[in-house]
């Protein structure tokens, strides 16, 4: 009988319940044998739904007392370093909820200590893991080099009642910077960003322009005062541009891919606009046609990249060391604020 990894989740909130455990069940080579919250009940409750043999209320406890390979993090920003600290100390490999810590300090902290104790620790940012980005992308760099890349997250959201411990940007833009940079494949080189409050006693805006190491130009558009929830990412390059909604005001995960042919265009109001191929992909069939959110919005594909990689001694699609280039990234484009 092939082995399972035996996992414990530690926090019990909305992530867990709603993405992360469901999933996890589903992955046929591993085993959920314990979960922990600060609240009990909560993980009392979850316990109960899927079956799970025990739950604590301390993680340092169920540390001590279960025999797992790995744990998997779904605690709040503030307290994912010292949690995953503890448990890389511990023995076990690690995958966390993103951000890794507030801070790139914190990140790289994580990185110096995984590499110690020579443990897996992988960072769940599960827009790379999307079916769809992960189709885009391979298309658009087999048919043409990129040019430029336009991320877009915007929201409505009194971010200074709600984070509390660190800044929204650091803790949840973080997705569409880290989409941003992986799409480019390179590391910033030089930046500018406007940062602005509106209404708002607390930064809660800012638009970022990017020039990266490959000479790809990117930008970074991030709002919290906005009549809905818009996210998507734009490639462009002279044979391929790529247009992918990640929900614009709904939770929709489909994109366009336009094939050019290279000919140059003067003006459509004189010349016209020549027909141009479309290609279009649908994220959820992408994903096997499953509807959960978590399917097609990269969650399972995380945790499955997380046990396979821990029971296959491979490499996560995203690393500790990797996301903490991200933090140095939303850090750098902060510091180059205009």
């Amino acid at each position: 009988m092939a082995k399972k990894m035996k996992l414990g989740v530690i926090g019990c909130g909305g992530m867990a319940t709603n993405i992360h455990v469901p999933s996890i069940m589903e992955i046929e080579n591993c085993k959920i044998v314990a979960v922990c919250d600060l609240y009990e009940e909560k993980a009392k409750a979850l316990a109960s739904k899927y079956n799970i043999p025990k739950t604590y209320a301390l993680h340092h406890e169920m540390i001590e007392k279960e025999e797992m390979d790995g744990v998997v993090i779904l605690v709040n920003p503030e307290r994912t370093y010292w949690v995953a600290d503890m448990c890389l100390k511990a023995g076990l490999h690690v995958m966390m909820e993103k951000p890794a810590g507030i801070n790139s300090y914190q990140a790289h902290s994580l990185e110096r200590t995984a590499k110690e104790m020579g443990k897996i620790a992988a960072v769940a940012m599960n827009r790379r893991h999307i079916p769809l980005v992960r189709e885009v992308l391979k298309r658009v760099k087999a048919a043409t080099e990129i040019t430029q890349i336009d991320s877009r997250f915007m929201k409505f959201s009194n971010i200074h009642k709600d984070w509390h411990y660190t800044s929204a940007y650091n803790c949840d833009i973080i997705h569409a910077l880290d989409l941003l940079r992986y799409a480019a494949g390179s590391e910033p080189k030089d930046a500018a960003t406007v940062v602005q409050q509106f209404d708002s006693p607390v930064d809660n805006a800012w638009t970022s322009v990017i020039r990266f190491e490959n000479g790809i130009t990117g930008t970074l558009r991030a709002n919290y005062r906005c009549a809905g929830r818009f996210h998507d990412l734009e490639i462009q390059g002279p044979r391929a541009s790529a247009f992918i909604n990640l929900g614009l005001g709904d939770i929709t995960c489909n994109a366009k891919i336009y094939y050019g042919d290279g000919n140059s265009m003067y003006s459509a109001a004189s010349t016209g606009v020549e027909e141009t191929r479309v290609e279009f992909l649908d994220g959820i069939e992408l994903a096997g046609g499953r509807t959960e959110y978590s399917h097609y919005y990269g969650y399972k594909a995380e945790n499955v990249d997380f046990v396979n990689c821990v029971l296959e001694g491979k490499t996560p699609i995203c690393t500790i060391e990797d996301a903490a280039k991200s933090m140095d990234m939303a850090e750098l484009l902060l510091e180059k604020r205009i």
